[in-house]
């Protein structure tokens, strides 16, 4: 129970004394983690020791205000003293930074929680980790808001040392990047999240973020250079059949890749994700004898790189689990190399093997370097090299491990774009490619959208409708010139316009 106490100051006012209010109220003894301490440490479920607190008000109404809060909140079941409420802004938003992601485990998968701490101590920590709750306010969400989507050092790829030096320009100057907008909006939802509970937990009365969004169309001050240099905004970039069968041609007869080569053509043509094909094995392909017959791949797991071991974990959502038709050209080229995959009798074998690290092609006496360009004066002598070279490469495959998507792309995939002066696409862009080839032959948009894993319809339509090229098909169903019927009363339409001479 709360009560006041007036209290006459030094303090006078036109030759009276200034009063002040003082209001007592019985709080829990806390210790350093903010939880009570109970009377006997052996009886930690026990009575709690408490101790009188006092707050100061210059006038008797505030002081009842506060006097007639406190006993609500005593009796109203929510808190047992709303000095709780200040106790737990007190604590610093890591707490329930903390507690958020333990709320996670047995709801979220577990690589996405990971993905949230990540994000958390990558962005958050600093600013807000160690920043009391209830101190936070919307002006701090705003530079929060306005440091993501500015320009910043871009970070040394090496990570070992202790104290990384930035990437520099020719000039001496630091490299300047931004984030992408989805990093962006993880780290964002993140926060609000976090203050989310913060707020259940009665440390704030309200999230600061929900009065600070996000812009809706610009994701990040983007870096521009040069007099005319415009900002540049993310686009998908599809590419044609033309071309993937361009890199996959390159793959296989320069870097003397045929296993990626297939890899690159068979994301293209099945529209799996990246961890999708990692989780591929060889079980979950079905290949009919017959040639030329269509064939299917079964999506049911995904694996992931994670501290030096591959994770395995369940697709994006619930329609991804999915059966992907093959296309039967697509089939036979499985057939081809599943007949020449050195664990093709076991089903549980990854269908696109990894790659050996140089430290263990040494420990092999494997050669792992990449190939250089072969000129010999004779085609013979440099076909035979290229024999030799294609041997060696293969036996750098892991076939107990996954294919590495990150690690084809940066050293074959994206090496072909540039030399086949192709467009700067990413591994994910094999995706937008299927999808758009699909619609642009003529495949039903909810077909596709199944065959994508996407979680809703809309997806498909808001994502791919404008990549359906003409190039690639263009309308399969052109509309007809529109053409009016004969009016009933077209003689007497015609006769009006003869009586007033064509006017």
């Amino acid at each position: 129970m709360a009560w006041i106490t007036k209290y006459e100051t030094n303090e006078r006012r036109r030759g009276k004394p200034v009063a002040t209010y003082r209001v007592t109220f019985k709080d829990l003894v806390r210790d350093e983690n903010g939880l009570p301490i109970p009377v006997d440490p052996a009886k930690p479920n026990g009575r709690k020791k408490t101790t009188n607190r006092q707050e100061t008000f210059p006038t008797r109404e505030l002081a009842e205000a506060r006097r007639d809060e406190l006993n609500s909140a005593k009796h109203s079941g929510t808190v047992s003293q709303l000095a709780d409420q200040r106790v737990a802004g007190t604590l610093p938003m890591g707490h329930y930074a903390a507690e958020f992601f333990k709320s996670q485990q047995g709801t979220v998968k577990p690589g996405s929680i990971k993905e949230g701490e990540a994000i958390y101590r990558r962005y958050l920590a600093e600013p807000f980790g160690q920043k009391a709750t209830a101190t936070i306010t919307a002006a701090d969400v705003r530079h929060f808001r306005a440091a993501m989507l500015s320009p910043r050092p871009a970070r040394n790829p090496d990570t070992r040392s202790g104290n990384p030096t930035p990437k520099l320009n020719a000039d001496g100057t630091p490299q300047m990047v931004t984030l992408s907008r989805s990093t962006v909006k993880k780290a964002y939802d993140i926060l609000r999240r976090i203050l989310d509970l913060a707020v259940i937990d009665g440390a704030l009365k309200a999230n600061p973020v929900h009065s600070v969004p996000l812009p809706r169309h610009a994701g990040t001050a983007q870096i521009a250079t040069g007099d005319d240099a415009k900002p540049r905004d993310f686009k998908a970039l599809p590419l044609t059949s033309a071309q993937i069968a361009a890199v996959a041609d390159y793959m296989t007869t320069v870097q003397l890749q045929p296993v990626y080569a297939l890899a690159v053509t068979f994301s293209a043509y099945t529209g799996l994700r990246a961890g999708e094909l990692r989780g591929l094995e060889i079980g979950d392909v079905t290949l009919p004898r017959q040639k030329g017959a269509m064939g299917m791949v079964s999506v049911s797991r995904t694996k992931t790189r994670q501290g030096g071991e591959w994770v395995t974990g369940t697709p994006k959502s619930v329609r991804s689990t999915r059966v992907v038709p093959l296309d039967g050209w697509l089939a036979d080229d499985l057939r081809t190399y599943l007949a020449g995959h050195p664990r093709r009798l076991d089903p549980s074998a990854p269908l696109f093997p990894g790659r050996m690290t140089r430290a263990e092609a040494k420990l092999a006496g494997v050669q792992l370097g990449d190939p250089t360009p072969i000129d010999d004066d004779t085609p013979e002598v440099a076909a035979q090299r290229a024999e030799i070279r294609a041997a060696e490469i293969a036996a750098t495959y892991k076939w107990t491990e996954p294919i590495n998507t990150d690690n084809v792309s940066n050293r074959y995939y994206a090496p072909a774009l540039a030399a086949l002066d192709l467009p700067p696409a990413r591994w994910h862009d094999l995706r937008h490619s299927f999808a758009v080839l699909s619609l642009s032959a003529g495949e039903h948009y909810m077909q596709v959208s199944k065959m994508l894993g996407h979680a809703s319809f809309v997806t498909t339509l808001t994502v791919y409708a404008d990549y359906i090229s003409e190039a690639e098909g263009g309308k399969q169903a052109p509309l007809t010139r529109p053409l009016a019927a004969p009016a009933p009363n077209l003689q007497l339409i015609q006769k009006v316009v003869a009586m007033r001479g064509g006017r």
